[in-house]
């Protein structure tokens, strides 16, 4: 098994896996079951906490997504205090922006793949 370093990009990613993942994203609704989607991409799995087998079926239980919203907006910068309208030039701020408007899917994000 190669070992991952450990770097600010991995973190973003990670963080933002959690932040934008989207239950329907993740899971299967069909034929009156509830289960994980086949095939998931590692981020997708990233933002899954547990999955534990009950009497009723499956429970799936996320990470926190407002605590990983909240890393990002503060690592942005986006909790100051301030009315600033300078941005800068950078994707994954985007997509947070896009995010507010629309349902962005985190794959589709080239720092998060």
């Amino acid at each position: 098994m190669a070992e991952k370093k450990i770097s600010p990009k991995r973190i973003l990613k990670e963080l933002a896996a959690i932040g934008f993942a989207s239950v329907p994203d993740c899971m299967d609704f069909s034929e009156g079951d509830v289960r994980l989607k086949e095939g998931l991409k590692p981020l997708q799995r990233a933002a899954i906490a547990s999955v534990e087998k009950t009497s009723n079926g499956v429970r799936v239980k996320f990470y926190d997504k407002m605590k990983a919203l909240e890393l990002l907006g503060k690592h942005l910068g986006l909790f100051e205090g301030k009315e600033s309208t300078e941005v800068k030039d950078n994707n994954l701020l985007e997509a947070i922006l896009q995010a507010t408007r629309q349902e962005v899917d985190v794959c589709d994000v080239s720092e998060l793949q």
